[in-house]
């Protein structure tokens, strides 16, 4: 299983990077879902904090992270992404609910990634 949490930690870190690289109106550049990249990020931000209550991180149940600026995204998404890939890498893989949620997470993040770099290419599109 560490190979698997290898590679959602690489996609996580890709994702995180660009996501930094944005200021000002990129935050509001519509993508492929019809979101902002900015409520895009947030929905991310959501599915992290949820599987990290499932795989015992010591989130609060149903607490979601506030809403925050845009600036601040990427520093919230690093910490909810660190936190779930490091409870991740210490639990046990046996756990059909810990395979489970590594895949729920790699899904979100690959998924989050494909949408955020889909249209635009950080302009806002007219």
């Amino acid at each position: 299983m560490s190979d698997e949490v290898g590679d959602l930690t690489r996609e996580a870190d890709l994702l995180i990077r660009r996501v930094r690289g944005w200021a000002g109106s990129s935050w509001d550049v519509a993508v492929g879902s019809g979101m902002t990249r900015a409520e895009c990020t947030g929905r991310l931000l959501d599915e992290l904090a949820a599987l990290g209550e499932r795989i015992g991180t010591g989130a609060p149940a149903g607490v979601r992270p506030p809403r925050l600026a845009p600036h601040a995204l990427p520093d919230q998404l690093a910490v909810l992404a660190e936190d779930l890939l490091a409870a991740l890498a210490t639990a046990d893989a046996a756990r059909p609910s810990v395979r489970e949620v590594l895949a729920d997470a790699h899904a979100a993040v690959t998924r989050a990634r494909a949408d955020l770099d889909g249209t635009g290419f950080g302009f806002r599109v007219r």
